[in-house]
């Protein structure tokens, strides 16, 4: 492969060495993995006698939902850089080993095995929440502790059968019953709306989700939501505005991923939906910010995990120094990237192993970690307690309306 991989590529100091891309068969699924060297050199030997710590990526690297996995991806690039300047985990430079999931369920579960052939410590990713569900199974019988840094659904972390945290799973996020209810609340008690509509994808475990946490909230807050449409079909959307232009609600609740949701915003406004539309961390601010017309980007509200005018000195360091490699300023994907990287740097160093177990065994004490999207601890269910970000738009980008903490949740 000539130049450098559109992810990883960059400055000489991101990824030093070279980058082998190779494609795999596994259980008929078709795998693009990427090889990363890491600075000292080490090549392809390492796979059957390791000396580094390696760390496997599992992230939408192509696909509809790449943009997704391309930010999360510069994230953690930018957090090995740091720690292999610091020198490195257990005196070694950090190798990452990267494979593209597609944003496939079963490429994501295959990943699980082409990771740990590769003596990967701990899987970062993936993302989806639908891929990250896919990996609990394996990567619990691998005894892999993973990190999914904006997967969602509670699901990822606990068994709901049995109501008991799944040993090996974990997440730098918040949860989105956490999310759901804090939009609701907001739109409640803020925004003093008192019906609201739900436009939902039925096929997305995410979106799926999120709707029943927004209108179980809404309900009990004391508000009305007499229109709750699936928009799964490629037809629904028609449908959908005309529920709407039916039943005007005060505020739209439309928790899709960002290319759906930016559809579905055109449609309704092209329609004359007057309505306030809100939307969940899966809209990624900055690039729906990139994507539409000013026009379409008023009397939008979001939630996410980031904002780059927080006004927090970490924060800040991280988005100089992103604008520095990139050129442009970081979506929540890519800080969310950097804390789960870190996270599981600080879990490598409390241990003083590179057995998983015992990596496993530290990240679920995290407790106080500061990182770029805020103070971060995990709780008994291995879910990140940290801030809610109410987020809109102004003058056509990301703007932070306020913090809500998840105890007040």
């Amino acid at each position: 492969m000539r130049g450098r991989c559109p992810i990883w590529g960059g400055a000489a100091s991101f990824f030093e060495r070279q980058v082998v891309m190779q494609k795999l068969k596994y259980y008929g699924s078709l795998i693009l993995f990427f090889i990363v060297v890491g600075a000292l050199g080490f090549g392809t030997s390492y796979v059957q006698r390791p000396h580094n710590v390696v760390i496997g990526v599992n992230l939408a690297l192509s696909g509809e939902e790449k943009a997704y996995g391309e930010a999360t991806a510069r994230g953690i690039g930018m957090a090995r850089d740091k720690i292999n300047a610091e020198g490195g985990l257990l005196d070694e430079a950090v190798t990452v080993v990267a494979v593209d999931n597609h944003g496939s369920a079963g490429d994501a579960e295959a990943a699980v095995k082409q990771l740990t052939s590769r003596h990967a410590v701990a899987m970062i990713g993936p993302n989806l929440s639908h891929c990250a569900l896919a990996v609990v199974r394996d990567a619990t019988a691998a005894k892999m502790p993973v990190i999914s840094p904006a997967g969602t659904n509670p699901d990822i972390t606990v068994d709901h059968r049995t109501g008991e945290a799944h040993e090996y799973m974990f997440r730098a996020t918040f949860i989105d019953s956490y999310q759901g209810r804090a939009m609701a609340d907001y739109a409640f008690g803020q925004l003093k709306a008192r019906t609201a509509a739900v436009v939902y994808d039925e096929r997305q475990a995410y979106s799926k989700g999120l709707a029943a946490f927004f209108k179980q909230s809404f309900l009990a807050d004391g508000g009305q939501v007499p229109v709750y449409v699936d928009v799964s079909s490629d037809d629904s959307f028609a449908a959908a505005v005309a529920a709407l232009q039916a039943s005007p609600c005060q505020v739209v609740y439309a928790p899709l991923y960002d290319e759906k949701a930016m559809e579905f915003i055109v449609k309704a406004r092209d329609a004359g939906i007057a309505a306030l539309i809100l939307g969940p961390d899966g809209w990624n601010g900055r690039r729906m910010a990139q994507s539409l017309s000013p026009a379409y980007l008023q009397n939008l509200f979001y939630t996410d995990h980031y904002a780059n005018d927080v006004n927090e000195p970490v924060a800040e360091e991280f988005a100089e120094a992103y604008y520095e490699k990139y050129g442009e300023l970081p979506d929540s994907y890519a800080a969310l990237g950097y804390d789960s990287f870190m996270m599981v740097a600080e879990a490598v160093r409390r241990s003083g192993s590179a057995d998983p177990k015992k990596i496993a065994e530290e990240l679920a004490k995290t407790i106080d970690y500061h990182g770029v999207t805020g103070m971060i601890a995990l709780d008994a269910n291995h879910d990140a307690i940290k801030p809610v970000f109410i987020m809109t738009f102004w003058q056509g980008q990301p703007a932070l309306l306020e913090k809500r903490p998840t105890v007040q949740l």
